[in-house]
């Protein structure tokens, strides 16, 4: 049976996507950064959050790991190779020609989609994606592991992953950043995960410190550890969008979330070339108020306009391959 669409989900995933694009965007007359974070990290917190929560609604009671490492397959992977490929032919004609260096071989990160992840350690093929996309394929395959302990043992799963989690920054012994090691962004994952199973609903009382947190950690000076600040600042953010998302009531507005929602994964994978190709036709020119936002809003379009073939080229392949998939499974 299928599972009624929670909104504050889509909210969450919209304010999400938004924030990475106006980061990467990089206006100046955008508030891009707060007193400790900025857009780009709570948009990133949020995703790692609403993808626990998302999974755990979706496989609250039935699950087959089987079914649930196939669709994440096809719904991660047609799509990013459709637009890699697409990427490719663009950079090969802009450079004119192959500027990759990399041994061939390592073109394998690239087809499962680690090249961005292992950027700073392998060199690779590597052209859209960028970390946050390995980082969260780590995390789908914990998931099978983290639901269970979420249902079967919360308490223990919760102590054990607060004291790695405290033990790791404080004694950090990998060459990558903090904030993009998958194994730093499960607590993210736990909140959602923790909040379908058990919170289910922000009360007020939820509301106001996480208001409060959020408050001093986007507009004061904290003398904190920056990993610190990415967690309580993206849990924090959580609790307070999905309370808001309760008196978000007009129709048109939840119309254009929900689009911004279902092709949040396209835009996460274009949005980088269309923005490096809008602002290189601007470089070196003085744009006004008015110019750069203007820019911003056809950038945008274009964005969510190829967003929308790019889903709906990826959704044909993935029909052909479930289709291959169901008569495999009946022979």
């Amino acid at each position: 049976m299928k599972k009624d669409r929670l909104f504050y989900l889509d909210f969450i995933r919209a304010v999400s996507v938004v924030s990475i694009v106006v980061f990467h965007f990089a206006m100046p007359i955008f508030i891009q950064y707060f007193s400790n974070v900025n857009l780009g990290d709570i948009g990133v917190s949020l995703f790692f959050i609403i993808s626990g929560a998302a999974l755990m609604y979706t496989y609250t009671q039935n699950f087959s790991a089987k079914e649930f490492f196939i669709k994440r397959f096809l719904g991660i992977y047609p799509m990013f190779w459709i637009a890699y490929v697409a990427a490719f032919l663009y950079y090969f004609y802009l450079n004119k020609g192959i500027v990759f260096t990399a041994p061939k071989v390592n073109l394998i990160l690239t087809l499962v989609g680690m090249d961005g992840y292992l950027n700073y350690w392998i060199p690779g093929f590597y052209i859209l994606g960028e970390w946050f996309l390995g980082c969260i394929i780590l995390l789908y395959v914990c998931f099978p592991l983290l639901r269970k302990l979420v249902i079967e043992k919360p308490l223990i799963l919760l102590i054990c992953v607060v004291v790695l989690y405290f033990g790791l920054v404080n004694f950090y012994p990998f060459k990558m950043n903090m904030g993009r090691n998958f194994i730093m962004r499960v607590p993210d994952m736990l909140v959602g995960m923790y909040f379908i199973q058990y919170i289910k609903k922000v009360k007020i009382y939820h509301f106001i410190p996480a208001l409060i947190i959020s408050v001093i950690l986007l507009f004061f000076d904290v003398n904190i550890n920056h990993m610190y600040e990415l967690t309580l600042s993206g849990i924090s953010l959580f609790f307070v969008l999905v309370f808001i998302s309760n008196f978000i009531k007009w129709d048109n507005i939840q119309r254009i979330i929900s689009v911004i929602s279902k092709y949040s994964f396209a835009i996460f994978l274009t949005h980088h070339v269309i923005i490096y190709h809008f602002l290189g036709r601007f470089k070196g020119k003085e744009l006004s108020t008015t110019e750069t936002y203007t820019l911003f809003l056809l950038t945008c379009i274009v964005i969510l306009i190829i967003s929308i073939y790019l889903q709906k080229a990826s959704d044909k392949v993935t029909g052909s391959l479930k289709r291959i998939l169901a008569k495999s499974n009946i022979s």
